[in-house]
């Protein structure tokens, strides 16, 4: 820093002064790289083929030991639940699972849990998993491995995943009477969805107790837990496998266990992928199809949302992944798939089965070109590294504008040096750090609030709904912190310095979330690094207006209407504008609502990274832009 702000220096001064004449256009440059970088992926230059790093899995490739009497007991098992489902419309028939898990050999026990529903005046809701536990034969039950299905009742809004029972079962059966294992399986069917397998995982993990989910006990484990593999069956008549790999804050599987289970797929005659929609294989090599489907990997891996019971593995350091069995449009009744459904869970099995460690090879940070082609984290990060580093640089142009103007001519050193010494001497690090506590005090009430039993408990004596009470209160706090400018604006240096942190923060928050979850660090970069950029505190009233509406765009709550005003746009698009805006209303209550019952259940951290992070940035943006006094050009 001494080198490039010592003024004794007339060239190097010449350089600074025109560092900040044209630090928006530098910064602006430097986003539009990181989106062209983004966007130059999908080319083949740029990712690579999918390939195996672990030579143990290659065993389950190998010729299946599977029959037609398994094939048979899938068909008599599935007309037998079925029977079952008519006697138990709202929950899972215990008794038949029960009975047939034992009847093959399992040592079966089942796992209640309790709901206590922070809202809604403290409701309970209860569930219950069946689990049975097949022994490895070949060693001491020290490694596992996880074969779980979901199970809807009949009553229940979602898809139909029943099938998956049978199919489990009779591969128990087939598993029971092989000597190979040297694992063991554990087969287990939840109940409320993820809720179940969140419960499951804490109760055999040794969860905490007195939590908001009471996962219980279990009367027996088995060894460490490797990998697990989640089955949502839609029929047993098959027309594809859609692969499902998206975990808790945007964690993937070891890219091994996806081109496993795609593999044994191709090999068995069903089509398999991600987001794979229909039976015909994607094979197209446009570029746009392959960008289209890195920007849907991106958008779905933001949210750190599970897209399937899998997910909830992950923060475990358990690699699983969901296989989605789609039914076949048109229903022809063969159900050929089945045997090949039943050799591919055979195949992931063994190969599971001969690990001698946990996934440690291959990738683990990835984005899915096509199905045979990916993108490495060495590959996609610059795009990230670029729109960050533009605030990095854009704080450090900043921080030369506090001694060098971009309007001034080439003066005396002397003096020039006489200019730093006095600005340097004027900077109130006390009253920033001030603005900078407040500020972030705010953020942290805006996550202790809503986590608060105190407030839970006067929204429900108030008669407020959850999702409406959650979004008064957010922007209730919201709304106080526009005033914060009346009580503590800064000005001068003291103004430069605080945006200087500012920027300093998020360029670094971003980095560090895309070192996590580069879809999310990415999505966030590409809609507010710009407006960023663009907020020019104390320059002339026409730039004042602009940077005032460019932070009421980012502020974080505006941001998530205007995402599910596009999204709603995009899945009604036959409603009138008044409909629709007000369909996005209710959409941002209620997603505001499911973002911090997720962090307070399964631990997702986007609503405590906004709340503790970005809100007190956004916040420390406004107070910048109502000084005490007219600022300087930066």
């Amino acid at each position: 820093m001494g080198l490039l702000t010592n003024p004794s220096i007339s060239q190097k001064a010449k350089y600074c002064r025109k560092l900040v004449r044209y630090n928006t256009a530098i910064c602006l440059t430097l986003y539009l790289l990181g989106v062209g970088f983004f966007c130059a992926l999908p080319d083949a230059n740029f990712n690579s083929g999918t390939y195996f790093s672990e030579n143990a899995l290659l065993p389950g490739l190998v010729n299946s030991e599977l029959e037609m009497e398994t094939v048979n007991l899938v068909k008599t098992l599935s007309a037998e639940l079925q029977r079952e489902r008519e006697s138990y419309s709202k929950s899972l028939p215990y008794p038949w699972l029960l009975a047939k898990m034992r009847r093959f050999g399992l040592e079966t026990h089942t796992h209640n849990f309790t709901l206590n529903y922070p809202f809604a005046g403290g409701k309970r809701f209860k569930g219950e998993n069946v689990f049975g536990i097949l022994r490895a034969p070949r060693i001491a039950s020290t490694e596992s491995i996880v074969i779980s299905v979901p199970y809807r009742p009949p009553e229940t809004v979602h898809t139909d995943v029943s099938a998956g029972v049978p199919l489990m079962l009779a591969f128990a059966d087939f598993a029971r009477k092989k000597k190979y294992w040297a694992k063991d399986i554990i087969f287990l069917v939840t109940e409320q969805e993820q809720l179940g397998m969140q419960a499951w995982l804490e109760a055999y993990h040794g969860g905490e107790e007195g939590r908001i989910l009471d996962s219980g006990m279990l009367r027996a484990r088995a060894g460490s837990i490797q990998a697990a593999i989640n089955l949502e069956v839609q029929s047993l008549d098959i027309s594809h496998i859609n692969l499902k790999i998206e975990g808790l804050n945007g964690q993937l599987p070891n890219l091994d266990l996806h081109n496993l289970v795609q593999k044994l797929s191709s090999k068995n005659g069903i089509i398999a992928g991600y987001k794979q929609a229909s039976s015909s294989p994607k094979r197209s090599f446009r570029y746009q199809d392959k960008l289209l489907n890195l920007l849907s990997m991106v958008f779905s891996q933001a949210s750190g949302v599970p897209t399937g019971n899998h997910g909830l593995f992950h923060k475990y350091g358990i690699e699983a992944l969901t296989l989605e069995a789609v039914e076949r449009e048109k229903a022809q009744q063969q159900f050929q798939e089945i045997g090949s459904m039943l050799r591919i869970i055979e195949g992931i099995s063994r190969s599971l089965n001969n690990l001698l460690e946990r996934f440690h090879q291959s990738f683990f940070f990835y984005l899915l070109v096509s199905n045979d082609r990916f993108v490495s984290i060495g590959d996609y990060m610059p795009s990230l590294a670029l729109m960050a580093g533009a605030l990095l640089i854009k704080a450090f142009i900043h921080y030369l504008s506090m001694y060098y103007s971009a309007d001034e001519k080439d003066v005396d050193g002397q003096e020039e040096a006489e200019l730093k010494q006095k600005n340097s001497s004027e900077i109130g690090y006390f009253s920033v750090g001030i603005v900078l506590l407040v500020a972030h005090s705010i953020g942290a009430l805006a996550f202790f609030l809503p986590h608060s039993k105190a407030v839970s408990d006067y929204l429900y004596e108030a008669n407020l709904s959850t999702q409406f009470g959650l979004f008064l209160l957010i922007v209730t706090v919201l709304v106080i912190s526009l005033t914060l400018p009346a009580f503590g604006a800064v000005s001068g240096i003291n103004g430069e310095a605080l945006h200087v942190a500012v920027l300093l923060e998020l360029g670094t928050v971003l980095l560090a979330v895309g070192m996590l979850n580069f879809s999310l660090g990415f999505s966030l970069s590409v809609f507010l690094v710009p407006f960023i950029i663009l907020i020019r505190p104390g320059i002339s009233r026409g730039a004042m207006v602009f940077s005032r509406l460019s932070c009421m765009l980012i502020n974080p709550l505006v941001v998530l209407y205007c995402v599910l005003v596009g999204l709603t746009w995009h899945l009604f698009p036959e409603l009138a504008l008044k409909p629709l805006l007000n369909k996005a209303l209710t959409a941002t209550q209620d997603a505001l609502t499911y973002s911090v019952v997720d962090s307070m259940i399964y631990g997702n951290w986007l609503f405590d990274m906004v709340s503790l992070i970005f809100v007190p940035c956004w916040i420390l943006l406004w107070v910048l832009l109502f000084p005490e006094t007219k600022q300087r050009n930066s």
